[in-house]
């Protein structure tokens, strides 16, 4: 079986399958996000990650999630905290601030354990979509505007990860 491993060799949201082959958890997250071409640079160290995030993602990455995750883009901006015509008005290539950079690759991060956890991005997007009990009557997807809010959902999927009742 063929490895990828260069995200560039492959775009991850046409081609989610190929997700699985990448043994890279940076190559992975900026999978997610859409693939080197997306990102701007290539990401292989957390140094790589802090540099990029302060660049700012383009807001070209904001379809890519939004495709990953099965949300609109005036979901996205709202979890994201910017106001949809903002994010409406900048050109593909316009950079996002760091803290919309910071938001997007960890959402990244927790899409990519999600997968992990659930074996299938189709599978992973149908549990964030879902109202599980612990989630006390939302959904994980509503838990994704914050730092604190992605935290729990990646602790509730360690749980599951492990057999542990959520």
């Amino acid at each position: 079986m063929k490895r990828y491993q260069n995200p560039s060799d492959v775009n991850l949201v046409k081609e989610p399958e190929v997700f699985y082959l990448l043994d890279n958890p940076f190559d992975r997250i900026v999978g997610v996000l859409g693939g080197v071409g997306q990102v701007g640079q290539a990401v292989n160290s957390d140094i790589d990650l802090i540099t990029v995030t302060r660049k700012g993602l383009p807001k070209s990455v904001v379809y890519s999630i939004c495709e990953v995750l099965g949300i609109s883009m005036d979901r996205l901006s709202d979890l994201l905290h910017i106001s949809h015509r903002t994010l409406q008005r900048k050109a593909d290539d316009d950079l996002l601030g760091v803290s919309a950079s910071e938001q997007l690759f960890e959402i990244a991060e927790m899409v990519s354990e999600g997968i992990d956890v659930f074996e299938t991005l189709e599978d992973f997007r149908n549990w964030l979509h879902s109202r599980p009990y612990i989630f006390k009557g939302q959904q994980p997807l509503d838990f994704l505007d914050t730092r604190f809010g992605i935290q729990y959902v990646k602790n509730v999927l360690g749980r599951i990860a492990h057999g542990i009742p959520s």
